[in-house]
């Protein structure tokens, strides 16, 4: 019974982490991102609101349902005769909650709106992008290169 629990929370455990989004790092791009065609150009940051990206929804309800799943199953091993169904049914809604907060607390990543304006021009462009590892946050004045291409637009300073 004990060996059960433990692969019942390592598989749990295994599929939570891989519910986490990763981002914040220039090098690393999701699947969204891969093959999409960006224009580059040179602008000057003119705003910068300090913000949180949240973690998406599909994480979000992963991390419920495995959650729930584990607890469930730690309950029906705990509980004995009919206290078995209570025993489950408690332990997996705490488990539900546990898992959505694990998966909410392990997704919000620092975040950044930025508003830049192309060099030369009148034309700008704004976008919510994290705080990239190599870059650090960025500030009014800013300059370099603003990638606009869909899922794949960011600035990145010089």
């Amino acid at each position: 019974m004990k060996k059960s629990l433990c692969i019942v929370t390592v598989a749990a455990a295994s599929l939570m982490l891989a519910s986490c989004e990763s981002m914040g790092t220039l090098g690393r791009v999701n699947s969204n991102q891969a093959n999409v065609a960006t224009a580059s150009y040179p602008a000057t940051v003119v705003s910068v609101t300090n913000t949180t990206i949240d973690t998406s929804s599909t994480a979000r309800n992963l991390g419920t349902i495995v959650g729930g799943a584990l607890g469930a199953g730690a309950g029906q091993m705990l509980g004995g005769g009919s206290g078995r169904i209570v025993s489950a049914v408690g332990f997996g809604a705490a488990g539900a909650l546990a898992g959505r907060y694990v998966t909410d607390a392990a997704g919000k990543t620092a975040g950044q709106t930025v508003t830049v304006q192309v060099d030369g021009s009148k034309q700008m462009y704004t976008v919510t992008q994290p705080v990239y590892e190599e870059v650090g946050y960025i500030s009014v004045g800013m300059r370099g290169i603003f990638h606009l291409g869909g899922n794949n637009s960011r600035f990145v300073p010089y």
